[in-house]
């Protein structure tokens, strides 16, 4: 367990100096193409030449608003972005208890796969896998929809990848708990969201107790944890 709780630490330090690099790989062209000189930069991103020079070889430890100040010296705005390469271990993001509810309501039929990688090479993992005779359920536990339409796009995406690796219809399933201010959200799609996301949670439920085929993309609203498990295991 410490291990793996160790490895973001490694792999985001790996990375912070490849982009530390990169960036100042950027901040130096950003520079020559503007025509100045690194003490002009310096000068006008109010730090000295020896400190321009140290960043743009990838160098030291720059602040985030150091950068921004030369970036914007040579006419240039930096841009952050975060891009999904892997998945949260269930048990470390808090969904297990909710991908629980869902696995203890499923057929026999069903094979579960937790964390299921979703190709080679590809950090990313869905958070749950049905497998059945005909059709494959990609479950994706939401605890908040925050941004629906990002978390719908990332959920799209790893279903897209993950497809290559079937031979049957792989069918995307957003769950979330069944709350108020979910549902609302939901709701909040439109007529666009709901083509999209046909199928409703009811339809869904049934096609995981009964092992049935799905037939299409939908939102599971997964009831309260403790009561969806003991009425999972009565019916089990």
């Amino acid at each position: 367990m410490q291990g793996l709780r160790a490895k973001p630490v490694h792999i985001g330090q790996q990375r912070a100096v490849q982009l530390r690099h990169r960036l100042g790989g950027e901040l130096r062209l950003a520079r020559i193409s503007a025509g100045l000189t690194q003490r002009q930069v310096g000068r006008l991103a109010n730090v000295s030449q020896g400190f321009v020079s140290s960043v743009e070889r990838g160098h030291g430890a720059a602040s985030l608003a150091i950068c921004a100040r030369m970036a914007a010296a040579s006419g240039h705005e930096l841009a952050v972005r975060l891009y999904p390469i892997r998945t949260i271990a269930l048990r470390d993001s808090g969904q297990l208890a909710l991908v629980q509810s869902i696995t203890a309501r499923a057929a026999a039929t069903w094979h579960p796969r937790l964390e299921f990688p979703i190709g080679p090479g590809d950090l990313r993992a869905a958070d749950l896998v049905l497998e059945g005779a005909h059709e494959v359920l990609h479950i994706e536990v939401e605890r908040s929809l925050v941004d629906l339409q990002a978390q719908l796009r990332a959920a799209q995406l790893k279903r897209e990848a993950l497809a290559e690796r079937f031979d049957r219809p792989v069918r995307l399933v957003i769950a979330v708990p069944d709350r108020r201010s979910a549902r609302t959200v939901v709701r909040s799609l439109g007529v666009a969201g709901s083509r999209s996301l046909a199928v409703s949670s009811r339809a869904i439920w049934h096609a995981i107790r009964d092992g049935s085929p799905l037939g299409a993309d939908g939102f599971l609203f997964v009831p309260a944890t403790d009561r969806a498990l003991s009425n999972g295991n009565s019916k089990k």
